[in-house]
């Protein structure tokens, strides 16, 4: 029962804080973030221990889903070259700076160590990037530009994280022909899965017929795509981000309630 109050007052105090930043023009990521710092000081306040290997299965699926719907086709086509160059060199960039910089004032900690800590804070997160740049009042195609790269270059660290986290279990150099193979296939047979479960998904939503059945079935499905993309060792971020697109792209025709019901439900999550 502890736990479940906790629960409860977190989310409580999350929707409180993200409206008060709303109100006032602040970032909300920012507030969060020192709303949750002052929670760990009051004194009494129960341990909530949750396994860390939930964290990305439960939190990553539906916010990558609700912030990919909005993007499209036509917006990847136009802008491929920034998305590629920002989700992926840049990334690889960032985690060599920072890297560099852990192994300078951390003494003791080895290459690979350095790598999985950059690998693990190099992404940023596209929902945070809204939320800092439209109170800033940054153009709507740069926030564009930014969130959609913001899908993608999860993809890109968590390949090198996870090529750093193996080479420290088992003792070797990390092999970077090897991962930049891994990370290409991953991509690949992703994106295929993502536009397959897309196409078909689309069509059952429109043979159900029924906006809470549909909005019902797409909150299971990035679950499912990722978690099956997990089983068979690709990016589930880009195929749930890949879904994501082609069953919105595919839905655009549907009737304006279901549509509207939709845009309401995922504009929460």
């Amino acid at each position: 029962m502890t736990t479940l109050i906790v629960i409860l007052g977190l989310m409580l105090a999350t929707v409180i804080t993200v409206g008060v930043g709303d109100r006032v023009g602040l970032p909300w990521p920012v507030l969060l973030l020192l709303v949750t710092t002052a929670a760990m000081f009051i004194p009494g306040m129960p341990t909530v221990d949750v396994d860390p290997h939930l964290i990305l299965p439960l939190a990553l699926p539906p916010l990558l889903w609700a912030l990919a719907r909005r993007t499209s086709w036509g917006m990847f086509r136009d802008q491929w070259r920034s998305i590629l160059s920002l989700s992926v060199m840049l990334v690889i960039v960032t985690v060599a700076v920072v890297a560099g910089v852990a192994m300078w004032i951390i003494p003791g900690l080895t290459l690979v160590g350095a790598l999985a800590l950059a690998a693990a804070v190099a992404p940023p997160d596209p929902v945070a990037v809204e939320a800092v740049a439209e109170p800033a009042g940054i153009p709507r195609r740069i926030i564009g530009t930014l969130q959609s790269e913001g899908l993608f270059n999860d993809a890109a660290s968590l390949v090198i994280f996870s090529a750093a986290v193996t080479a420290a279990q088992f003792h070797h150099d990390i092999h970077w022909f090897e991962a930049a193979g891994t990370m290409v296939y991953s991509a690949l047979v992703a994106v295929a899965l993502g536009w397959v479960v897309g196409r078909l998904s689309a069509k059952f939503v429109e043979w159900l017929d029924s906006p809470v059945a549909g909005n019902a079935f797409t909150w299971v499905l990035p679950f499912v795509i990722y978690l099956v993309c997990e089983e068979i060792h690709v990016s589930g971020v880009i195929a749930v981000v890949v879904g994501a697109v082609e069953l919105s792209s595919r839905l655009d025709a549907t009737a304006a309630d279901a549509r509207l019901a939709g845009s309401s439900f995922w504009e929460v999550i």
